[in-house]
């Protein structure tokens, strides 16, 4: 879970996570466009790994559900 949320500020595009800005609306920009982008992300690499496991079972190669945990 720490590494969670340690995840949005290393990804953070707006000065490593800090919110520069005093504006209540553009803190709240800031902090919803890190969240869409670290959901991205995170999505994009789901898909990735779904479909390399694809590949390897086409390929021949057995995939237990407990290889794919983390």
């Amino acid at each position: 879970m720490e590494s969670f949320n340690r995840f949005p500020q290393w990804i953070g595009f707006d000065n490593r996570g800090v919110i520069a800005d005093n504006d209540p609306i553009e803190q709240e920009k800031a902090m919803k466009f890190n969240a869409l982008l670290t959901n991205a992300v995170i999505f994009h690499n789901a898909l990735d790994i779904a479909e390399i496991a694809r590949q390897l079972l086409e390929e021949g190669w057995e995939i237990a559900p407990e290889d794919l945990v983390t």
